[in-house]
């Protein structure tokens, strides 16, 4: 079950690698191009640690994962043509379920503590991002750079 999980989770990655993209390549406002960038950083690294701790554990996770990419690409599409400050509003509800589920996975974890802890984090600091945007805070990069610093050279 909690294999399922944390692989469910390095899937969630590829999907927000590709979301992320999208938005990377083709949103209106270029002013965020480096948010979008580091969003996409997080979801690598936090993919690449899953990856390797899950194959250690002996589940395949392949590197290109075409209905995740393609969801991703297509969820994107619907919310381009949004406004930064309609697209952060819509954005972090969103995202907040997601950080509650990974909290709770990670409380209830009894093994593989590391990746439930970094799919966790990983997920607080996209929230943390964009609360920090709705508060139209000076830093709200600080959050994922907090966590690229921790993971990024990091062996699970």
């Amino acid at each position: 079950m909690q294999i399922e999980q944390l692989y469910s989770a390095y899937l969630g990655e590829l999907y927000g690698i590709a979301f992320f993209t999208a938005f990377a390549e083709k949103y209106s406002d270029d002013n965020h191009i480096n948010k979008w960038q580091t969003l996409i950083q997080i979801e690598q690294i936090t993919a690449r640690h899953l990856k390797k701790g899950l194959e250690r554990l002996g589940k395949v996770c392949p590197d290109v994962h075409m209905e995740m990419i393609e969801k991703g690409r297509r969820d994107a599409e619907h919310w381009l043509a949004l406004d930064w400050e309609t697209l952060i509003n819509t954005m972090t509800p969103w995202v907040e379920t997601y950080a509650l589920k990974y909290r709770q996975q990670a409380i209830q974890a009894t093994e593989h503590q590391a990746l439930f802890q970094l799919v966790q984090e990983h997920e607080d600091a996209i929230l943390a991002f964009l609360q920090a945007e709705q508060r139209q805070g000076i830093d709200s990069l600080a959050p994922l750079e907090t966590f690229i610093g921790r993971y990024r050279n990091t062996v699970l």
